[in-house]
């Protein structure tokens, strides 16, 4: 029995991290995936805690959560609690900008751990620190592999505003050029079975 590929991109209201989720599950879709995409947020619209969930497979998903994540996205310090629902050797990919570590209970999870200062890069290239989902996205599609680049920046078109589709294409082009590491994990992954209980 198989169980989806997770990701969550955790952040606060307003940082994107909602868009980000849409373009990635959008992207999986285009590829003939079968996606399964949810998010949580406060009733404060700018600031308050939110993250968006994103599960992915070539089989159809049963059940619509998550308990653990392949693959994690930290855009503000305070989400960075979420790290402990890591799997074990799962990827995180964090905004060092204002993160400035990821706590060492978390690296004994998981050593796969990418950081990008996006909020400050995104200021310092393209004028506009809202591309910092874009460019954590973007790292987060180069080290994983899971969706070709072409797909996601169809699926970006589908999702932004067509004005703002070249910036938020060459976010993502420019966070998957910070990156080096590339894990190509397995969207599906077996389920463990149990002896004696078949």
């Amino acid at each position: 029995m198989n169980r989806p590929f997770s990701i969550r991109i955790a952040g606060i209201g307003g940082q994107g991290n909602l868009l980000a989720g849409y373009i990635l599950s959008r992207a999986f879709v285009f590829a003939d995936k079968y996606v399964v995409q949810t998010q949580n947020y406060s009733e404060q619209v700018r600031g308050g805690p939110s993250y968006c969930d994103v599960l992915v497979s070539s089989e159809p998903i049963l059940y619509p959560k998550a308990v653990v994540f392949d693959s994690l996205i930290i855009m503000h310090p305070s989400m960075v609690g979420h790290a402990k629902f890591v799997a074990t050797n799962g990827i995180i990919v964090y905004d060092s900008t204002y993160i400035k570590d990821i706590p060492s209970e978390f690296k004994r999870i998981t050593k796969r751990i990418i950081e990008i200062p996006a909020s400050r890069l995104a200021i310092e290239k393209f004028g506009n620190v809202m591309v910092s989902n874009m460019i954590l996205l973007g790292a987060l599609v180069k080290s994983t592999a899971l969706v070709d680049f072409e797909t996601l920046f169809d699926a970006v078109k589908e999702e932004v505003n067509p004005k703002y589709y070249e910036l938020n294409v060459e976010a993502i082009k420019f966070g998957a050029s910070l990156t080096d590491k590339v894990y190509k994990p397995r969207i599906e992954r077996k389920r463990k079975r149990t002896i004696g209980f078949e």
